[in-house]
């Protein structure tokens, strides 16, 4: 015979408190003692008891659903995948579960979404620097953050990495390793709209205008980049390539061909995994670490946060890059 499911009045039981009680902890709508809630969510964990979603919609009007609007897979979206699992993980941990609403429904999207009630919050990733998304958010009233930072702070908080940071970081690793250019490639003009690019090239320019470094935008098929670079070095001269899309094509294309240990390019690589792991050939490439996980998890504490804390605001939060030597 299946076990029967554990109910509230099971936990209110072996919390010794009143099933009331039980519903006070799970949903917030009252102040409880610290000790009291302890003892609570002890109990939930014991059980293995998991509130009916709609149950607790009708009767406090929480949901315990965050709202991730996610952007549309690329070929090569690991990446997308990386935030969607730790985000995931992260909500759960605070009592939440996610529904993903895809980038392409636009505001059409975030609107229907908040017609059904379903969610109390919302999390937006891959925020253009002028989002159309942002305006129904605004309008709904719920709490929200958002995985990028658009030109106007939009009354949500931002987590996001620090692109101009790392703009700046590429520009002095390239001077450090005597780099007479830098190659940026991915089509990163075309995507100024962008604002993780935009954010990036102004980091670049700003770095690169005070050092002796030339800075190419490059437009070339992904395929093309490593014979590119070579074109544009000339004798006794080094040029740096580095992307924010692309990375993965551009660097298995340099190891094919031997172009990592040619002395007259160097490959800096942005990767949320250890190159080492991927292959041998690439211990030696300067690897940027961009904090996937830590800025998933980082969002998600953000909108508890804002749902939680009795008259918390919006803030922004940028994690800095950070060097993983080979």
């Amino acid at each position: 015979m299946r076990k029967k499911a554990p109910t509230s009045q099971d936990v209110a039981r072996l919390a010794g408190v009143s099933q009331s009680t039980v519903s006070y902890v799970l949903t917030g709508s009252r102040p409880i003692s610290e000790a009291t809630r302890a003892r609570v969510e002890d109990a939930i964990e014991k059980l293995g008891y998991h509130p009916n979603s709609g149950a607790r919609t009708l009767r406090s009007q929480r949901s315990g659903v965050i709202g991730l609007m996610v952007p549309e897979a690329e070929s090569d979206d690991g990446v997308l995948m990386a935030f969607i699992g730790a985000i995931a993980r992260e909500a759960r941990r605070y009592g939440y579960d996610i529904l993903l609403v895809t980038a392409q429904e636009g505001a059409q999207g975030i609107r229907r979404v908040v017609r059904t009630g379903v969610c109390e919050a919302l999390i937006l990733m891959e925020l253009g620097r002028h989002d159309e998304r942002v305006a129904p958010v605004i309008d709904s009233g719920l709490p929200f953050v958002t995985i990028g930072k658009p030109d106007e702070f939009p009354q949500g908080s931002v987590v996001d990495l620090d692109f101009e940071m790392l703009g700046g970081m590429i520009v002095e690793r390239a001077v450090e390793e005597q780099c007479d250019r830098l190659l940026l490639f991915g089509e990163p003009g075309r995507k100024r709209s962008r604002n993780d690019v935009s954010r990036f090239l102004a980091g670049v320019e700003d770095a690169a205008s005070e050092v002796d470094l030339e800075v190419v935008l490059d437009a070339v098929p992904l395929a093309d980049v490593p014979d590119q670079a070579l074109r544009l070095t000339l004798p006794n001269q080094r040029t740096a390539l580095f992307g924010i899309t692309g990375v993965r094509q551009v660097l298995f294309a340099m190891a094919a061909t031997g172009a990592l240990v040619d002395d007259t390019r160097l490959f800096i690589a942005l990767s949320g995994e250890d190159l080492v792991d991927v292959s041998p050939l690439l211990a030696s490439v300067p690897q940027l670490d961009p904090r996937r996980i830590e800025i998933s998890e980082l969002a998600v504490q953000e909108l508890v946060r804002l749902l939680q804390v009795e008259g918390a605001g919006p803030r922004v939060t940028l994690v800095e890059p950070r060097w993983l030597e080979g």
